[in-house]
């Protein structure tokens, strides 16, 4: 949560920086790199679509959040999302909320599937996978330089039972009357 909380507040400070009527461009860099953004999510991660990456990504990209076993670069990423496809095929990306100025682009995205085929060395799990995410991407001459962001990992680990839950179910603990009256 506070990863989220701190994504929000950096995504804040970006979209203050540029200024409403800005003369200079800026604005409409921000649009296009977030209409390229959009194209990606739609294309390549909800279509399924790996061909569309070398027109949304520059040949010189480099992944902030290198998956074990990939390379940090455009090939990289291609195989790991040509990896994960098969790993989820029915994988979808919903964009909750972005903004952009004319440099980076900031996504906070749900991803749902179904582990339905082999991921990272282990069998499918055939569990449904509801997680939250946040994107920063940086934006040079209309395509996607770098990206770094975060995922909740550890409650897909948890979701597909690779790993035991946290303190178990929260959601049905009942609070001591006592308790009720301090919050």
């Amino acid at each position: 949560m506070n990863k989220l909380i701190t994504a929000i507040a950096i995504t804040a400070a970006f979209s203050a920086c540029v200024p409403p009527g800005n003369k200079n461009g800026t604005d409409d860099r921000a649009s296009k790199n977030m209409a390229a953004q959009r194209s990606f999510y739609e294309e390549v991660f909800n279509k399924h679509n790996i061909g569309m990456i070398d027109s949304l990504v520059a040949p010189d990209y480099v992944e902030g959040r290198v998956d074990p076993g990939y390379s940090p670069d455009r090939a990289g990423l291609k195989k790991s999302l040509e990896d994960f496809i098969k790993a989820m095929p029915d994988m979808h990306w919903k964009i909750n909320f972005m903004v952009a100025d004319s440099n980076y682009v900031t996504v906070q995205y749900t991803f749902t599937g179904t582990n339905s085929g082999a991921m990272m060395g282990m069998a499918a799990t055939g569990k449904k996978i509801n997680i939250d995410g946040v994107d920063i991407v940086k934006y040079k001459n209309g395509k996607a330089v770098e990206h770094w962001g975060y995922n909740e990992e550890m409650k897909m680990m948890m979701q597909m039972g690779m790993m035991p839950g946290m303190g178990g179910d929260t959601s049905k603990t009942k609070m001591p009357d006592g308790d009720k009256k301090k919050m």
